[in-house]
């Protein structure tokens, strides 16, 4: 009896040519027939299998150009930005997009290409920091936890780990600055974001019945995103020498910062001046100029659209906003919700101490009464960044993470004050030194290294100036062409 093998290397190539026709043939047909049967019992299997079909198309022509597919997967995120309860279908999809594209990424450079990705100590401690929360899944079973709330929280901290294909493809392709359509990928969520957030408060004021709830309209969501991408589009506006890209850089200031004050979150505001007082220092003083005169303007021109757009009501959001900045001096004290936040965290420091080296995982609640709800809480939640940490992923967690952020920080402080790197460089230095300063911050009352757009937002600056900080560092291997 001949084998399988023997029979293939005896096929001449019209043979194979007409055997592979028929079997194309079958795949095709039993493709359609399960298309045309998911339709028969359910619109949305047809909707999935359509989109399947056109993300896989895309897919393809996209992956011919690696800095092209990884500004298209950037991009994409705005299909998850809002949040919602659950598994969404499109949440899923992007995360096999996401997920796929990083573990071909980290598979194919460890093993196949065997390229230097870990070219520094930052780099090397957000890998071990990515390694060792990834085994940390095991902890969740053990200490009773719950597998879908872990597995979606261990989703939003790897979307930190597009720092490391970003980096490198800034120091791979720097003869094509791939900084600019990263960038620019990057501003396109920001975009998205904020005219949705503008949309939603307006429908928001037109929905409300009374005058309270004008004042005190918000809407909160990726409020980290549009800092970030305000302090960016700050520190190039200053830069921009043309009046179309001054123009249109200005425009953008202003819409992500009224994104940020509709937002009414007192600490991103203190936050976002904090980025700001950060480039003030390391710009010139004709820039430190255009600043004080961009903050007036802006103001300016906020009230002046504000009271076009909204009217009568305009001096009822205004007073809102101004009571809102100006409780900031008892927030401590008097604000419930923060009041709650410390409560919050002296629970989980009691859980820490239980285990604070190697920390509880993902997953795993904690139990504490809110003084918000009025009842027990059991939330895996932490506001506080810091003891977020410090609680889900214990003292190595905590110093692994850290030494990444912190290091890449003092990387980039380092870089920003150096005249002699060229200015382009040096700008995305400084954005950077803004944005991580302005997140260390913020992280005491919320908790960026938890939700997936502030992990997405923070690897993707991050990469972008590391790449652009060791772009003379290229090794004879980083040549490759793929």
């Amino acid at each position: 009896m001949l084998s399988l093998s023997s029979a293939i290397d005896r096929m001449d190539p019209d043979q194979f040519w007409r055997w592979s026709r028929v079997l194309l043939a079958a795949a095709f047909t039993f493709a359609l027939v399960v298309v045309l049967l998911s339709a028969w019992l359910s619109t949305t299997a047809l909707v999935v299998i359509c989109a399947a079909a056109a993300g896989g198309i895309a897919f393809t022509y996209l992956s011919k150009d690696e800095l092209t597919l990884l500004c298209a997967i950037l991009a994409g995120f705005v299909v998850i930005v809002r949040y919602k309860e659950g598994f969404q279908v499109e949440e899923v999809f992007y995360g096999l997009l996401y997920m796929g594209y990083l573990t071909h990424w980290f598979i194919s450079r460890l093993f196949f290409y065997r390229d230097e990705i870990l070219r520094t100590k930052v780099d090397w401690a957000l890998f071990l920091f990515l390694v060792y929360t990834t085994l940390s899944l095991g902890l969740t079973p053990l200490l009773e936890g719950e597998m879908n709330a872990a597995v979606s929280e261990w989703l939003s901290i790897t979307m930190i780990a597009f720092y490391f294909p970003i980096k490198e493809v800034c120091i791979r392709r720097r003869e094509r600055l791939p900084q600019k359509p990263i960038l620019y990928s990057l501003g396109f969520v920001a975009l998205f974001i904020a005219i949705r957030n503008l949309n939603d408060y307006r429908i928001g004021l037109s929905q409300a019945d009374y005058l309270w709830q004008i004042a005190a309209g918000r809407v909160v969501m990726n409020e980290h995103v549009l800092m970030m991408a305000g302090l960016v589009t700050l520190v190039f506006l200053l830069y921009a020498h043309r009046w179309m890209g001054r123009s249109l850089l200005t425009g953008l200031f202003l819409l992500f910062s009224a994104s940020i004050v509709i937002a009414q979150s007192r600490a991103v505001w203190v936050s976002f001046l904090l980025g700001v007082a950060v480039i003030f220092f390391f710009v010139d003083k004709k820039r430190k100029l255009q600043i004080v005169v961009l903050g007036l303007a802006g103001i300016a021109a906020v009230l002046a659209v504000g009271s076009l757009v909204f009217e009568n009501f305009f001096t009822v959001i205004v007073a809102g906003l101004i009571d809102r900045f100006f409780s900031l001096r008892t927030a401590a004290t008097e604000d419930i919700s923060l009041i709650n936040r410390f409560i919050e965290m002296e629970a989980a420091w009691s859980f820490i101490k239980v285990n604070p080296i190697i920390g509880h995982g993902f997953g795993v609640p904690i139990k504490y009464y809110s003084l918000v709800y009025e009842a027990t809480r059991v939330n895996s939640y932490v506001h506080n960044g810091y003891v977020g940490v410090l609680y889900r992923h214990g003292l190595i967690g905590f110093l692994l993470l850290f030494s990444f952020y912190f290091g890449s920080l003092w990387v980039f402080v380092r870089a920003a004050r150096d005249r002699a790197l060229n200015q382009f460089d040096r700008l995305i230095a400084i954005a950077a030194v803004a944005c991580l300063a302005a997140e260390a911050l913020v992280g005491n009352s919320a908790n960026p290294y938890a939700v997936s757009d502030s992990t997405f937002i923070i690897g993707a600056i991050a990469g972008v100036a590391a790449g652009s900080r060791h772009q003379d560092e290229q090794k004879p291997g980083d040549a490759r062409e793929e």
